[in-house]
Formats: structure tokens, C-alpha cells, sequence
């Protein structure tokens, strides 16, 4: 490819990525209106933090809890604990669904298909029966 096409494709890159940022702004004929309105800030934060009224909820393990964790996981399926960070990450996850109201029996059988799907990939197969083994392990180290 040449200097010209080069410098064309990148020209022509620059131009539509313009007109894709400018796609989404309105045309108004008082722009002191716009400037006047301070523009939303958006948290990229996945939750708040609890108010003290609020009890705290502990759906992360410290040290101790993770070792335990891993272990009782590993006696579930040792392919789970292959890779010990995605094993704690997939367990604090399967914490959190429990922690949103899963109490239903309808929600508590689909909390074992999720955490069966969830714990599923990588070096292990998770069935419902070992994904029901997973919840209780959970359960039982750090998720109230």
C-alpha cells in the first residue's frame, strides 16, 4: 500500500469517527442553556458504599475464608481450583446472587443452574449437584 492510500484510509478513519461522536449531540439555538446545566456525573463504581444505618454485608473472603474456600471446592471438583483467582471471583458472584434474594424455590433452583453455568469452563464440568455443593460451601466460609 502506498503513502496516498495510506494517508486516505486514515483520513477517511478520522472522519467517521467524528461523525459517530457527533451523531449523538443535539443542534440547539441557545447553547447557554446547555453550558448552564452541569452534565450528570456517572459513578463507574459497581456498588455504594453501605450508609452506617445499613448493616454491612461480607461477600468477600478475607485470607483465611479463601483458603477454606478452595479447599472444600476443590473436594466439589478439584478442575474448579485449577485457577484459584476465577474459582474466588465466580464464588464472591455466586455471594452476591444469594445475597439478592434468592429464597424462592423457583429462584433456588435457578441459582443452582447460574452457579452450575457459572462454575462451568475452564478445567471443570459443574452439574447441579455439585454447583448445590458450591452454594452450601459458599454459604458456609464467608456469605451470610
Amino acid at each position: 500500500m502506498n503513502g496516498k492510500k495510506k494517508a486516505l484510509l486514515i483520513a477517511g478513519g478520522v472522519l467517521v469517527v467524528a461523525a459517530l461522536a457527533n451523531a449523538g449531540s443535539s443542534d440547539t439555538s441557545d447553547d447557554t442553556t446547555a453550558k448552564s446545566k452541569p452534565a450528570a456525573k456517572m459513578s463507574l463504581s459497581p456498588r455504594t458504599k453501605p450508609s452506617s444505618t445499613a448493616p454491612a454485608k461480607f461477600d468477600e473472603p478475607n485470607a483465611a475464608e479463601e483458603q477454606q474456600l478452595l479447599r472444600k471446592l476443590k473436594t466439589i471438583n478439584p478442575g474448579i481450583t485449577v485457577n484459584k483467582d476465577r474459582a474466588v471471583r465466580r464464588s464472591v458472584n455466586t455471594c452476591r446472587e444469594i445475597q439478592s434474594g434468592q429464597k424462592q424455590k423457583q429462584k433456588q433452583k435457578q441459582l443452582v443452574k447460574d452457579v452450575s453455568y457459572r462454575f462451568t469452563g475452564g478445567n471443570a464440568t459443574v452439574d447441579e449437584h455439585q454447583a448445590a455443593e458450591v452454594i452450601k460451601a459458599v454459604k458456609d466460609t464467608f456469605c451470610d
